[in-house]
């Protein structure tokens, strides 16, 4: 018995366990010190982005109370492709960059239009932890994520706001209320109420509905930071951590506001469905 229990837990460590890495080469960025096995060229791509995501976030969020003005630099695990990303973390399951502190770990997605959506993604978690002090509730710390994450990307800036539609959750975005009414939509499953992901109780399964409680948690952010009758409420949502007492002071009653933002969904859906201009808000 102890043998087969000697041989269970080596078989779990192999399947689930981190595997040792050697990156290739580290480098140095103004905020950032990125561990890679990726090329050079995508190494300074990475580095670059990043970079641009710090300006932009610190940009929103630089005066919040907790907000570190020079902090140690972040750190970065970078992997080549991939299959090396999920051969170092097996049992990641449907997940393609993760944080863990101190490590933001992601691979350069070169198969992708946008080759590093879920770096960013992973990197925002990493700036709310350990730049500006956040915590969050759940669908406001996945919300944010997604918003700089889906962000568009120039040579010179992270265009906070205009929707970059090869980016995930975006590129799921059709699943989100599929019939031109809310109440419809709450019927067929395509809408979760706002109570219940604000409050991350009563809803669906996360597990069975991962990509559309993604959506959720993006649209809704979105929603809230650049819609103008609440943006200019956001960064003290932000301050209260999003909890639903702060967002319906601050916002409005979660069933009148889930209008509001059903509304704007379907506008949302429709701008992206054009092929140019892609929506940048002001």
């Amino acid at each position: 018995m102890i043998l087969y229990l000697g041989l269970a837990l080596a078989l779990a460590a192999w399947k689930f366990l981190p595997r040792p890495w050697h990156p290739r080469f580290r480098l140095e960025t103004r905020h950032h010190t990125i561990e890679s096995t990726a090329t050079d060229a995508q190494t300074d791509d990475v580095g670059r982005v990043l970079e641009l995501l710090h300006v932009a976030y610190s940009n929103r969020f630089g005066a919040l109370p907790g907000f570190a003005a020079n902090p140690p630099r972040l750190k970065v695990r970078l992997y080549q492709n991939r299959d090396e990303f999920r051969h170092i973390h097996p049992g990641l399951g449907w997940a393609e960059a993760f944080y863990r502190q101190p490590y933001c770990h992601a691979y350069y997605s070169a198969q992708e239009k946008n080759p590093y959506h879920w770096m960013a993604h992973e990197a925002t978690h990493q700036l709310n932890t350990e730049v500006a002090g956040l915590e969050l509730e759940k669908w406001l710390d996945e919300g944010l994520s997604d918003y700089f994450g889906s962000s568009s990307v120039s040579s010179n800036a992270l265009r906070l706001g205009c929707v970059d539609i090869d980016t995930y959750p975006v590129w799921w975005l059709h699943e989100l209320a599929t019939a031109p009414q809310l109440e419809a939509n709450l019927r067929n499953g395509s809408v979760i109420p706002l109570r219940a992901i604000v409050t991350n109780s009563g809803g669906p399964s996360l597990h069975r509905h991962v990509n559309l409680y993604y959506l959720h948690w993006w649209t809704l952010t979105y929603f809230v930071f650049e819609d103008p009758r609440h943006r200019s409420k956001a960064l003290e949502l932000v301050k209260e951590r999003g909890r639903l007492s702060a967002f319906e002071r601050l916002i409005g009653s979660v069933e009148v506001v889930q209008q509001e933002w059903h509304d704007y969904v379907q506008k949302l859906k429709a701008d992206l469905a054009q092929p140019h201009p892609r929506p940048c808000p002001r």
